[in-house]
């Protein structure tokens, strides 16, 4: 077996190799490995391969070891070994486990490259990687571990040519060479805007498909080794042979941590290879330079704009990177506009001092525009930053809505001022639209993180539909309006089902948005999400009414759907959110329908899932909550079938887990619900079991976050209606031990609230019809007139 110290000092030796004039090369390579032939050997090894096509995906030294070729890697028949690199081998894969068919590329890590720490690392890493659904990424499907303990990753077979061969073999023009940078510049951006580093972008790991549409693999798979520390003798970038010399930036050789300026070097090399040198001129080159400056900070900020600057030169306009000054401007703003100028100097002699003037007024002009054009640049960053990035990790910890309400606010400062531009491009004002959408989220709802102040979400609803509705009428069959506006009839669905109790009008917004995602539902986790849930909503207000077969029907064909769908895709945390939440309420519709084992089989699944989707992500407040929403109704279910012990035990984690979450974040909505909704169902099992002291202790506790949540809201119908079920139940347990003159109390103000909502025309068909009637019917036989039982019992 090869000295892994051996390898290591050969790939330094690549690096400096690569360099070398090629006159220079053979005496320097016997130089430096005289008297050790094993060196020499593994050096040459690294220099065949650096002049030798292949397939390969990872890092470019061909493997300096052989291994034999498995028969299997998990639920994959293996059928060839694809290539091999520095980091291990690449495997075709075929799944024969007989539910669908599938062929893959399958990366083994060498054995022994990784400790236990970081096999670890990788486990977990595997699903943030698996996230990046991108047209120009290849997909991570799956990933394990080899009998012999090696770390493998299932990704998607990308058939075609490397980059540099697929621009020569079709003799490529310099301007659809650029397209293909382009579209990888556009790939790395969006893994950037999710904090993952490729960390070895080359031609070999940017595949061209046969089709001509550009796929970079090996996204991020050694992106764990930044977390692993260096050795005293070897950083840990090339101790794990995840760099490709030549493309790998100078901080690789020297530091284990690895920022995104990694990439924009290796960009910047991709394009040095990738345009020929008859086609580089002076501005080229300046781009390269800067994009592969040996300091970080000196290099472009980000993969945008390093694409901007490649577009200024390809357009025509001054590139930052000459810092040519004004004569450069103005030769710039001239070349642009040949025509005109060279006309009217030919024939208008007597004009030349005028155009002088004219060409200093344009160059000043042209400075001006540059600058705003990058201040418009920096601001979206520091608005996208803002409301997109920093606010979804912010939102993964309990405790921090109002965090998420300011990172929402200030971020939209930034992007509204360049949204109310009408020549905005699309994806800005998408961008603000959605910025208003997540606002309206934190600011009005009451689930998790959120703080149900909900005038003031439904004013920021009206906010980003003013912006979303007109995109999508212009722009129907892009999917990212798609996704959006299918989102904001979401919101508006659930603002009116919870808060204004309209559940007729909530249906018919949850449809539009079903019919709106459909086109692009099994495309990708969000957009699968997105129309599992407008189902689900549908399902949710029929159940809202105790039409209990119509949401059954709903919330069955929302589980088929996502049944149907790609097994990456189903894995996902946003559809594994979704189907826990759907198979709760499917629980509930069997359960109203008396369908007792159909009931705790789907709730028993909702738990499981629940509790899957919060092991992956712990402390996780929406996580949390629907693990413990869970736990809630599988113990009302419990309690109705008489399995008391069963229900206290589900109910006691339930109230726990949501009382744990109000102690972390005071403000959060959702967590006060939550203790409110399972402190609820708690007092009725206490009670159950005849501890009726605790049990109205409970209840005040209940009834006093209930006219907290009232008051947060300003009085919404939403949350009244809460406290008045809330107050119906808390009489029946006071009834129930006994306490007549409490029960009738509690049912008084229930009744109060109802008949509000009736006088003011606002009250539903089925409120009015059941739960209006039942408190007018305590009332009439239990507490008027008074009975002579109806005083506290002893």
């Amino acid at each position: 077996m090869t000295d892994s110290g051996a390898e290591r000092e050969a790939i330094v030796l690549f690096e400096e190799w690569l360099g070398l004039e090629d006159g220079e090369r053979e005496a320097w390579v016997s130089a430096r490995t005289e008297g050790r032939p094993e060196l020499r050997t593994l050096l040459q090894t690294l220099i065949d391969a650096d002049s030798t096509p292949s397939l390969r995906t990872g890092a470019v030294m061909n493997a300096l070891e052989s291994e034999a070729t498995p028969a299997r890697i998990g639920a994959y028949r293996i059928v060839g070994r694809i290539g091999r690199g520095g980091m291990g081998s690449v495997y075709r894969g075929e799944r024969d486990v007989g539910d669908f068919e599938r062929a893959v590329a399958i990366k083994v890590i060498k054995p022994g490259l990784y400790s236990p720490e970081l096999v670890a690392r990788f486990q977990r890493e595997r699903q943030m990687l698996a996230s990046l659904s991108h047209p120009h990424i290849a997909r991570l499907y799956d990933g394990g571990q080899t009998p012999d303990g090696s770390p493998y990753f299932v990704m998607e077979l990308v058939e075609g040519l490397s980059l540099l061969h697929w621009a020569e073999s079709k003799a490529l023009s310099r301007e659809q060479r650029i397209a293909l940078f382009r579209d990888i510049c556009g790939a790395v951006a969006f893994a950037h805007s999710r904090l993952i580093v490729h960390r070895d972008l080359t031609p070999n790991n940017v595949m061209v498909t046969h089709d001509g549409v550009v796929k970079l693999i090996d996204f991020g798979i050694a992106k764990p080794a930044d977390q692993e520390a260096p050795t005293p003798t070897s950083s840990a970038s090339i101790g794990n042979l995840s760099l490709t010399p030549g493309y790998a930036a100078p901080e690789r050789l020297t530091s284990a941590q690895v920022t995104t300026a990694a990439d924009i070097f290796s960009l910047g090399r991709l394009l040095q290879d990738l345009i020929p040198p008859g086609e580089k001129d002076d501005e080229l080159r300046a781009i390269i330079a800067r994009a592969t400056a040996e300091d970080p900070q000196a290099r472009y900020p980000s993969a945008d704009a390093l694409l901007a600057e490649v577009d200024a030169w390809r357009n025509g306009y001054p590139v930052s990177a000459m810092k040519g000054g004004a004569a450069y401007q103005l030769r710039k703003f001239v070349t642009r506009r040949r025509t005109p100028v060279l006309a009217g100097a030919g024939v208008f002699i007597l004009l030349l001092a005028a155009l002088g003037v004219t060409l200093a007024a344009n160059v000043r002009a042209e400075a001006a525009r540059l600058e705003a054009e990058n201040r418009f640049q920096q601001t979206r960053e520091i608005a996208k930053a803002m409301l997109f990035d920093v606010y979804d990790e912010v939102s993964q910890s309990a405790g921090s809505t109002q965090a998420r309400e300011m990172l929402a606010r200030t971020g939209l400062t930034y992007l509204d001022a360049l949204a109310a531009d009408d020549t905005a491009p699309l994806d800005v004002r998408l961008e603000a639209g959605l910025g208003y959408l997540r606002l309206a989220q934190v600011t009005g709802g009451d689930q998790a993180g959120e703080l149900a102040r909900h005038q003031d979400g439904a004013a920021l609803l009206t906010q980003a539909q003013e912006i979303i509705t007109p995109l999508f009428e212009q722009h129907p069959d892009n999917a990212g309006v798609a996704r959006a506006m299918a989102q904001l009839e979401l919101e508006r669905a659930g603002s009116n089902l919870y808060v204004s109790n309209d559940a007729n009008l909530a249906r018919e917004q949850a449809a539009h948005a079903e019919a709106i995602i459909a086109p692009f539902a099994a495309q990708d986790a969000d957009s699968a999400r997105i129309f599992a849930v407008a189902v689900q909503a549908q399902g949710d207000s029929f159940g809202w009414n105790d039409q209990y077969e119509e949401a059954r029907t709903q919330h069955r064909r929302a589980i088929a759907f996502m049944d149907e769908l790609p097994e990456a895709i189903r894995n996902e945390l946003p559809v594994m959110r979704a189907r826990g939440a759907i198979l709760r309420l499917l629980g509930e519709a069997h359960h109203n329908l008396d369908e007792h084992a159909e009931a705790r089989a789907a709730l028993d699944a909702a738990v499981a899932n629940n509790k899957a989707v919060l092991d992956r992500t712990p402390n996780n407040a929406a996580s949390m909550r629907s693990y413990a929403i869970a736990l809630w109704y599988r113990a009302v279910v419990h309690r109705t079938n008489n399995r008391n012990a069963e229900a206290r035990a589900s109910i006691e984690e339930s109230y726990a887990t949501a009382n744990a979450m109000r102690a972390r974040d005071p403000n959060d909505a959702g967590a006060l619900r939550l203790v409110a909704i399972s402190g609820e169902v708690y007092a009725q099992v206490l009670a159950d079991l005849g501890r009726h002291a605790e049990s109205a202790r409970l209840s005040d506790d209940v009834v006093a976050t209930h006219r907290l949540l009232v008051e947060r809201s300003d009085g919404s119908q939403g949350a009244r209606r809460s406290l008045a079920a809330a107050l119906a139940t808390r009489g029946g347990n006071f009834y129930n031990g006994g306490q007549y003159a409490r029960a009738c109390e509690a049912w008084r103000e229930a009744h109060a609230i109802y008949d509000s909502f009736a006088r003011a025309g606002t009250i539903s068909e089925w409120d009015r019809a059941n739960a209006l009637k039942e408190m007018q019917d305590f009332l009439r036989d239990a507490c008027n007139p008074p009975r002579p039982g109806l005083s506290e019992a002893p």
